[in-house]
């Protein structure tokens, strides 16, 4: 199918800005949109779709209906916004506009991606509702998240300032429902099935399945 990559980042730019003025100060918006390395947000959210298209075969490799239609890359491209705020704009309502933009995401997806949290370049959340991605995670590139998945904290309250949260490594593809949690990290090149919880370190190149109520960890590579 052939893409007008200019017509498509036009959209991605008015949805930037759809955003923005419904959500901050005008003058924000517009420092936002200033910025020497808007272009480069743009470019990165572009990237998430085109790895949405290649590799949903529901979206039928078509940008325009993941971009409009998708309520999963809502969030992601919510995310990219109030990240990119909170790491490129140097003013003291970054933390509160990055807020904001992060709970219409929210709204607009069902999952809630921190805007402090780092993500990766090509990062597909599919059928994302129930997904929260906690403040401190670390997402490598090229992953592929599937709904309700978990990146949490093993505490409930009172949870310390470092990290706490997993990290997680590149072409990493983790199932629906999955859950994990605390400082651990998860190898390269790994999958996780649905419905698993996982609370330690898994290898590059692992498989993490559960079956029936045995979760298995198997070396792949």
């Amino acid at each position: 199918m052939f893409i007008n990559v200019n017509e498509v980042k036009e959209i991605i730019h008015n949805q930037i800005q759809a955003a923005l003025w419904e959500c901050c100060h005008p003058n924000f918006a517009t420092l936002v949109s200033d910025h020497r390395n808007y272009g480069t947000l743009i470019d990165v959210i572009f990237e998430d779709a085109t790895a949405y298209s290649n590799k949903d075969p529901a979206s039928r490799a078509c940008l325009f209906s993941i971009l409009q239609g998708y309520t999963s890359f809502k969030a992601t491209l919510h995310y990219r916004i109030a990240n990119f705020i909170y790491k490129q704009i140097d003013v003291e309502e970054k933390h509160h506009f990055s807020i904001l933009i992060s709970n219409r995401g929210k709204i607009l997806s069902g999952a809630e991606l921190h805007y402090k949290s780092d993500i990766g370049r090509s990062f597909i959340l599919d059928h994302g509702f129930g997904t929260v991605i906690g403040e401190t995670s670390i997402v490598g590139n090229h992953c592929y998240f599937l709904g309700g998945v978990v990146l949490g904290a093993t505490g409930i309250a009172n949870n310390p300032l470092a990290r706490r949260h997993p990290k997680i490594g590149n072409n990493v593809e983790i199932g629906a429902f999955s859950r994990l949690f605390g400082n651990i990290e998860i190898g390269n090149d790994v999958f996780i099935g649905p419905h698993c919880v996982v609370a330690e370190d898994i290898p590059n190149g692992c498989k993490v399945i559960k079956k029936s109520t045995n979760q298995v960890v198997k070396q792949i590579l």
